[in-house]
């Protein structure tokens, strides 16, 4: 005996593609078959991040300059919406979980409760609903995840100001006055730092201090760590 869909799940299935409310039905298609792949151990969706399985953060690399790490893009437009959206303060997935939902659903009611009656399900008229849902979807995701915002403790921000006097292990085979690497430890993705001596040559695994920094080639400054005295 052959399997009958039910003619009101039907219905409903092709409801959801029709006009606007396709884009969002797309997503919630692509949310759903990620999160069944990720519950099938394919993905991790994991909302922490284990320190030795995240990439190396270079804080020393050309393009960082000291206390403005960030400035540059989050001084922008760009920044600015990460912030107000809570981009910044949540995981993705997560995020990305309460605006499909609310942006289908606001695709959803929005056509048949109101739109369908005076647009055509043209591609123009769609394109234009679809991005006005997008902004009223944006706006309830701020509203339902401000206080999720909450429970997630922002990254630490780390500058040449605040990694002064802080001490860190040198990654490279050597560090000396000429060339050098170390790894500073944070509970996320290592910082790594490009290091120089004033002469003294330091072992790779060598625990060294951070005791000024050079602006116009991007450099630590570091020396020995100071012998922790045992009680």
């Amino acid at each position: 005996m052959a399997f009958v869909v039910p003619e009101t799940i039907v219905s409903f299935l092709e409801r959801m593609f029709v006009g606007p409310v396709w884009p969002a039905s797309i997503l919630v298609c692509l949310l759903l078959a990620y999160t069944l792949v990720a519950l099938l151990g394919i993905f991790d969706l994991d909302l922490g991040v284990e320190a030795d399985a995240s990439p190396e953060i270079d804080l020393g690399a050309p393009d960082v300059s000291g206390p403005e790490v960030h400035g540059d893009f989050l001084g922008g437009i760009g920044g600015m919406t990460v912030r107000w959206m809570n981009l910044d303060r949540l995981p993705m997935i997560l995020w990305l979980s309460v605006f499909t939902v609310a942006f289908w659903a606001v695709s959803y009611f929005l056509w048949y409760g109101f739109d369908v009656h005076k647009y055509s399900p043209a591609l123009i008229p769609s394109l234009l609903l679809c991005g006005r849902n997008i902004v009223i979807a944006s706006t309830l995701t701020k509203l339902v995840t401000e206080p999720l915002s909450r429970w997630f403790v922002p990254a630490p921000q780390y500058s040449p100001s605040t990694l002064i006097g802080e001490h860190c292990t040198v990654s490279t085979s050597e560090v000396t006055e000429s060339f050098g690497q170390a790894k500073y430890k944070t509970d996320a993705a290592p910082l790594l730092l490009n290091i120089r001596t004033d002469g003294e040559h330091f072992a790779k695994g060598a625990r060294v201090q951070i005791v000024g920094f050079d602006a116009d080639r991007r450099l630590y400054k570091v020396t020995a760590a100071p012998q922790e005295v045992s009680s």
